[in-house]
Parts: structure tokens; sequence; C-alpha cells
């Protein structure tokens, strides 16, 4: 009898594309195992996943998850295997306590956790990496992820283990999921740099942005996501309270990783992370 092959739902919700990037060489890695594979993007999270074992992946906001990932972790039933994929944009242990509330929420629907997956990928707010660390970042992930869909592909676990360090900051800065959407309200669009492109309003994954009677309109519903700002063409957009934090434009990940350098921002963690180290 022929066997049937293995089905992962891999759903994954990403703010500027980094997320999406891993999580498409997960699929790639995964089809290559003989696994069938359902990609599927987060758009508001109302989304049902049809399939039992998922892989959900996330970009890091604040220690946290985004808010929309509860939405979407809240509406599931299954009661299959899960791993998580997460990006951040720094290798520090104060991250490991992310998936704390959807792994709370998946539990009680009745969902086996088996760990998760964690890669570094450039800053898409607080400060720029070089488009040669971020190269050398993309390098790291597309050589581990492999690993992981062969993990998946097993049904091992991928263990997670958050100091005490980690559940007290995400824990403080929960207040994000408040703090979003009131700042979202502050966000200004610039009319003397802004060209009508309306890429901020196609783009938001909430529908927080309208263009109604030549004014650009923000709601109630951001996320924080900043996708308007970092994709906008001509660096328009203002985000509020968080505006010193503001990156504007894609990164090169074409760049040679070989001559990526470290600052001193985080430099040991960084140095571990590419050393493959976890201490």
């Amino acid at each position: 009898m022929e066997q049937t092959a293995k089905r992962i739902g891999i759903w994954v919700f990403s703010g500027t594309g980094n997320t999406l990037k891993c999580a498409k060489a997960l699929e790639t890695a995964l089809i290559e195992r003989g696994v069938s594979v359902g990609f599927h993007e987060i758009a508001d999270g109302s989304e049902r996943a049809e399939e039992r074992d998922l892989v959900i992946c996330y970009p890091v906001y604040g220690f946290n998850l985004p808010r929309i990932l509860k939405t979407f972790c809240r509406n599931l039933r299954g009661g299959g295997n899960v791993w998580f994929l997460k990006t951040s944009g720094e290798p520090l242990r104060l991250n490991d306590n992310s998936s704390a509330e959807p792994i709370r929420i998946l539990r009680k629907n009745g969902y086996c956790i088996k760990g998760e997956f964690h890669y570094i990928m450039p800053y898409n707010m607080v400060f720029r990496h070089t488009d040669e660390l971020a190269s050398r970042m993309w390098e790291t992930a597309q050589k581990r992820i492999p690993d992981a869909a062969e993990r998946i592909t097993n049904g091992e676990d991928a263990p997670i283990a958050a100091p005490l360090s980690a559940k007290i900051v995400s824990a403080l800065c929960r207040i994000e999921h408040w703090f979003y959407p009131k700042n979202g309200r502050l966000f200004r669009v610039d009319p003397k740099k802004c060209v009508r492109c309306k890429k901020c309003v196609k783009n938001c994954p909430t529908k927080n942005i309208t263009f109604e009677n030549g004014k650009f309109r923000f709601g109630k519903s951001c996320i924080g996501c900043v996708r308007c700002s970092f994709n906008c063409p001509t660096d328009a957009i203002h985000i509020g309270l968080i505006d010193f934090m503001r990156v504007n434009g894609p990164y090169d990940f074409t760049r040679d990783p070989a001559s990526a350098t470290l600052g001193r921002y985080c430099r040991k963690s960084y140095e571990r992370y590419f050393a493959g180290r976890q201490d």
C-alpha cells in the first residue's frame, strides 16, 4: 500500500518580508524531504488551518509575538503538533519567551507543542544593519533551516527553555499590544515626499490605512509591523512616538556575507549565534 506523504501547514505572518523568506526556505526544505506542504500567509488572524500539524512563523516584536498571531492561535482547532519559526534582529536570550502566549492558547486548544526555531534577520526598526551583515544573517539561516526541516519531518522536538529574565521582560513588554493601536493613530504622511503610490494602503495587513478625499488616515488597528514606513519608496511615513527608530528601504541580500563586520551592539551575542553556540 502506498504511504501517504506527511502533511504540514506553514502559516506565516511577516511584517517586512524577513520571516517570509525563512518560511519559504523551510517550505522548500520540507518538500525536498517528501513532505506535503500547505503554505499560507496570515492576513488578519481569522484564518482556520485545515492541517493538523503546523509550523507557525512570525517576527518577534518587543520580545513577544505580533498581536495578530494571538488571534490566529485562538481560532485554531485540530489537536496536532505545532512548531514555531521566529525571526528577530538580535540573538538575545530575552527573545526566548516570545512564544509563551500562543503556547498556552494552543495547549488549551488541544495541540502538542514540539518547540521552535529562531533565526536572526536584519532589523526593520531600531536601526539599520549593513547589507553585508544582512546577507550573513540570511546565509546563516539558509544553512540551518534544513536541520529544522529534518526535525519537523521526523516529528522531533526543538525544546524551548526561556530564562527568568526573558519571562519578566516579555511580560513587561506586552504593553506594546496596547501601545501600537494608539501609536498608530499618530502616524503621519509627509505631503512633500509622498508620491501617492498608496503602497502603504495596499500592503497594510490590518487595513489600518485608508486614503480618503486626498488624505491618508490611520485607524485603531495598527500592530506595529512598520510594513508601511519600511516599504515607502520616498520615506514619507512618520511612525508616531517611535519615529526615531524608523528604518526605511529593503536590504540587499546579494552583498558578500564574508565582508560583514560586527559593531559593539550585542557583539558577543552575534558572535555566539554565527558560531552556532547557544551559551
